[in-house]
């Protein structure tokens, strides 16, 4: 794949709705499906470049449908890894840019923290790795990437939540500033800031941050 590509990645949970949906696939030069993200894929009439996973989540219906389109078929039964990290896999072996990611929340609570996990695993592989829902964007700041810019209408709602630990995170142009603080998991977290410039700067000193940007309309 080439650096210029955007790839989007559709799990199968909760996929938000059409105007969250169709700018990332009218983007996408790449779709992905982790195994029954690819039902998502059928219902909407999107074409897949691949289907990814042990493959027990999908219809055979829809796998012969793909499969007569030109999919990709990777079949990878491993059981220690899920569905969404063997799509990341399979992207990350050729691809280190952007990366979109539909279908990862709702539905099961454990499956969204499993994804979350996968994802923050995988972030420093890639130069973006965002995940999309109706409420917000989710992306994971590391010690690798340590560092967001985010731009956005005033007023709009971002959180900063540490997973573990996240240490001296700055920000600028939120309404609770923070300067080089410390926070922690069941400590202190960043619920429900609030942007008070168009251009949110977000940087940490060491471990893990998922910030979340509301969706405006």
């Amino acid at each position: 794949m080439a650096a210029s590509e955007q790839v989007l990645i559709i799990l199968g949970g909760e996929l938000p709705g059409e105007q969250v949906v169709r700018p990332l696939v009218a983007r996408a030069t790449r779709i992905v499906c982790a195994d029954s993200g690819a039902e998502h894929a059928r219902r909407l009439d999107f074409d897949v470049h691949a289907i990814v996973g042990d493959l027990d989540s999908i219809t055979p219906e829809t796998l012969a449908f793909y499969k007569t389109r030109g999919a990709e078929i990777i079949l990878r039964p491993d059981p220690n890894h899920d569905d969404f990290e063997k799509a990341l896999e399979y992207v990350a072996t050729a691809y280190s840019g952007s990366v979109a990611v539909l279908g990862m929340t709702g539905l099961r609570t454990d499956h969204l923290l499993a994804n979350l996990s996968v994802m923050l695993r995988m972030t420093d592989r890639f130069e973006q790795l965002i995940a999309y829902d109706d409420f917000a964007s989710y992306r994971f700041l590391t010690g690798q990437r340590n560092s967001c810019t985010i731009e956005c209408p005033v007023g709009t709602l971002i959180s900063l939540m540490p997973f573990g630990e996240a240490r001296q995170v700055t920000t600028t142009n939120l309404q609770y500033p923070l300067n080089s603080e410390d926070l922690s998991l069941a400590q202190r977290t960043g619920l429900s800031n609030v942007a008070t410039g168009s251009s949110v700067s977000i940087r940490i000193g060491g471990g893990a941050l998922l910030v979340s940007v509301g969706q405006t309309t």
